[in-house]
């Protein structure tokens, strides 16, 4: 009696543990988010194109030439993802009304977002000053509603998309990304603590590069951004941040500046703009060129990616063109050779 008691007991018990495999196995293969993000976690070499601040003159629905003249040629570059650092719409001004608002998101739809999606590529970005002021409430909510509305037209695999579009982790050929909300100076705690969990979740252990996009940067690099408001308000903060949690590359608009620094371990990347108004480097006398940057990303050793920074024109930017080092108010940069 004992025996077959016994022989019950273990039957039964296999027979739960048999059931809940099973049911956990189904589960997982037949959520599509799941498959999607299993599909993405395969090594593979990932080419980047990253844009930055596309806007023209407050409340403009029109773009410079240029803007157009990049995305058109998405196509030719077949990038596996397009980033924007931020700025993808003229706001930030009281005297905006929500209708100016709307048809300027409804232009950066028309001009930007539909070629993209045609092509099929995933776009990534992060809210800058002029989309989504930490100031301005009217700029939030019609840029939250807009990118509500267009989330399928990223073609993203998020892993969180709980705050999006103002902080939202994705991930591509196993790159993981994530996009924080620096659209002001000052990034907020609940921002900070959704990152750590995001750093420290299974798939950004699991992934071979780490990359944040957002559109203030940490320092100063040009002359009219050389101030309290215009860089992230603690960057040694930020940067600690950055060391203990294993981030790769900071991804940045803002400056209108292409210069590619590193501290330590962590590279930066300062994006040029491809809309008005390029800036001067803190101690050069000419203006910054129009820019977008290629970033490639080899299947092993991701951590020595490449740069490739063009013109709108396709004219190739030097590295040995930039200066050495820029000294800013709040730190140094030093170029990422």
């Amino acid at each position: 009696m004992q025996f077959r008691n016994a022989y019950i007991a273990v039957t039964l018990l296999l027979a739960i543990i048999l059931t809940a495999f099973v049911a956990e196995n189904t589960i997982h293969e037949t959520n599509p988010r799941a498959r999607k993000i299993r599909k993405e976690q395969k090594d593979k070499p990932i080419k980047i194109c990253v844009i930055s601040d596309l806007n023209a003159s407050y409340g403009s629905t029109q773009y410079p030439y240029e803007v157009s003249q990049v995305i058109q040629r998405m196509g030719e570059i077949d990038p596996d993802i397009i980033l924007c650092s931020g700025d993808m719409v003229a706001g930030q001004k009281a005297s905006l009304t929500e209708q100016n608002i709307t048809d300027m998101w409804a232009s950066f739809k028309t001009t930007v977002l539909n070629p993209i999606n045609r092509l099929g590529i995933p776009f990534g970005f992060t809210v800058g000053n002029h989309d989504a002021s930490p100031s301005f409430s009217k700029d939030r909510a019609i840029s939250k509603d807009f990118w509500k509305e267009n989330v399928k037209n990223t073609n993203l695999t998020f892993v969180d998309s709980t705050n999006y579009p103002f902080y939202y982790s994705y991930i591509k050929n196993n790159v993981f990304i994530m996009s924080w909300d620096a659209a002001g100076a000052e990034i907020k705690p609940e921002v900070y603590r959704w990152m750590k969990a995001q750093m420290e979740g299974k798939i950004a252990r699991n992934a071979r590069l780490k990359i944040l996009i957002g559109h203030l940067p940490l320092y100063a690099i040009v002359d009219s951004k050389n101030k309290p408001g215009e860089v992230n308000s603690d960057p040694a903060a930020a940067l600690e941040f950055f060391k203990t949690y294993g981030l790769d590359l900071y991804i940045s608009g803002h400056q209108h500046a292409y210069y590619p620094s590193k501290k330590g371990e962590i590279r930066f990347l300062n994006m040029g703009a491809i809309g008005d108004g390029p800036r001067k480097l803190i101690g050069n006398t000419a203006e910054a060129a129009k820019s977008y940057t290629i970033i490639d990303i080899p299947v092993k050793n991701a951590r020595n990616f490449t740069y490739q920074t063009y013109t709108p024109d396709n004219v190739k930017i030097e590295l040995s063109s930039l200066p050495d080092s820029i000294i800013g108010f709040n730190g140094t940069s030093r170029k990422d050779h």
